[in-house]
C-alpha cells in the first residue's frame, strides 16, 4: 500500500515538474533518488512477502541433534545443531538470516557460538509458544530479549 501511495505522489511530482519545466517542489536529484529507491524496494518487498507466505519450516529434535529445515522458493536450507553444542533457545532483536525474517523479535537456537534462526514467518506470540515448546522438549532454557530466563 505504501508503494502505491509513494508511486502516486512521485507521479504527481514528475508530472508537474515536467509540465512546468520546474522542479522546485522536489529538487530533480531528490526526485530521481526517490524514484530509484521505490523501483528497487517495491519488488524486493513483494519478494519478501512471497517468501513469508509460501515458506515452510520444520524443526526436528532428537537425542543427538536439532535439525531446522527452511524451504523458500523450492530451495531448502538445512541447519544441524548437535545437542551437546546447543546451549539455549533465545529471543533476540538482532537481524538473523534468512533476510526475510522481518519481525522485530526473532527466535533462535544458540549453539557453538552461533545463532540459528527459527520460525521466521511466525509472529511474536507464536515465536514465544514455539520457543517454550522447544525448551520443554530439550530441557534447555528459553532466554528473553533482556537476557532473562523465560522457561
Amino acid at each position: 500500500m505504501a508503494a502505491l501511495l509513494g508511486c502516486s505522489r512521485l507521479f504527481e511530482a514528475w508530472e508537474s515538474g515536467l509540465k512546468r519545466s520546474d522542479f522546485s517542489d522536489l529538487p530533480l536529484p531528490l526526485l530521481i533518488a526517490l524514484t530509484l529507491a521505490l523501483l528497487v524496494s517495491t519488488p524486493l518487498a513483494f519478494l519478501g512477502l512471497a517468501a513469508l507466505a509460501f515458506g515452510e519450516e520444520s524443526i526436528e529434535v532428537d537425542a543427538r541433534e536439532v535439525v531446522v529445515k527452511t524451504t523458500a522458493f523450492e530451495r531448502t536450507r538445512v541447519a544441524r545443531i548437535r545437542r551437546d553444542e546447543l546451549t539455549c533457545w533465545r529471543e533476540t532483536l538482532r537481524p538473523l538470516p534468512p533476510w526475510w525474517t522481518w519481525t522485530v523479535r526473532r527466535l533462535a537456537a544458540e549453539g557453538g557460538g552461533k545463532l540459528y534462526p527459527i520460525a521466521g514467518g511466525a509472529g511474536p506470540a507464536e515465536k514465544r509458544t514455539i520457543g517454550e515448546a522447544l525448551a520443554a522438549a530439550t530441557g534447555l532454557p528459553l532466554i528473553g530479549v533482556r537476557g532473562k530466563r523465560i522457561r
